[in-house]
């Protein structure tokens, strides 16, 4: 048992659970706390009434004494760390019930899993030191991380950047990354990044005299058409009326 101030923790068990087959998690009640860590794949669960829809990089924590189990069946590949422990003082540890990581964080689990055969300490402190980074970093991250992606997109918002890409340059799947982004903007990553890219444009058909040939190579667009096709789908008029229609606006406000 590891002792941190009044905090005690002891590790229990975990493993790697992995399927191709149509699963479901049985319903089972423990004694323990229970950590959830989703590496690939879907996992639909309950605690009580309570109900969890994780994907790659979610880490949700079960209560012991609780009836959890299976909402809806998964399908494909899933995969996912389970690690059960015991704790007096789980506010201290981890005070949320779900939280979002990069799906590196999955090599932590493995080094823990390997530590459970070999020292058992050392499990423990990796255990410790694990949710007192990611409860700190919770309380930090949301409104922080959400911005610096943002800041990223408006960065290079002159080329055509990729949900894909975004993902990759933040350690996170597109669509994990897409959740995250809609907790604090309510809105997906591919409409950050096309938000971010129309704001450039239009800065520059507003506050320049470049051509709407040299506007579309500035941001990209190989050909004009492609680049006229885009911003009018987006914001239904050509970039020739949109700057006219500004440049009307500030002459009348002189």
């Amino acid at each position: 048992m590891l002792q941190i101030d009044q905090t005690q923790l002891s590790f229990s068990n975990m493993g790697l659970f992995a399927t191709y087959d149509e699963w479901i998690h049985p319903t089972v009640t423990v004694d323990s706390y229970e950590l959830i860590f989703v590496v690939s794949g879907e996992v639909h669960i309950r605690e009580e009434q309570d109900e969890y829809h994780l994907t790659a990089g979610d880490l949700l924590l079960l209560d012991p004494n609780r009836e959890h189990g299976g909402i809806k069946k998964s399908h494909g590949s899933t995969s996912f760390y389970w690690l059960h422990f015991y704790t007096n003082n789980i506010r201290a540890l981890c005070p949320q019930k779900q939280f979002s990581l990069p799906e590196s964080n999955a090599r932590i689990f493995r080094e823990i899993m390997h530590q459970q055969e070999t020292n058992r300490t050392l499990a423990e402190l990796s255990l410790a030191h694990f949710l007192i980074t990611v409860n700190t970093q919770s309380n930090v991250k949301g409104n922080r991380f959400a911005h610096e992606v943002a800041e990223y997109a408006r960065i290079h918002a002159n080329r055509p950047l990729t949900v894909t890409e975004l993902g990759r340059e933040f350690g996170y799947s597109a669509d994990h990354l897409s959740k995250l982004l809609r907790r604090e903007f309510s809105f997906d990553a591919k409409t950050l990044i096309v938000k971010k890219r129309l704001e450039y444009i239009e800065s520059l058909l507003i506050n320049t005299d470049q051509s709407i040939k040299d506007v579309a190579r500035q941001c990209g667009f190989e050909d004009e058409n492609n680049f006229v096709k885009f911003f009018k789908y987006h914001e239904n008029t050509t970039p020739t009326k949109f700057r006219n229609r500004y440049f009307y606006v500030h002459m009348n406000n002189r």
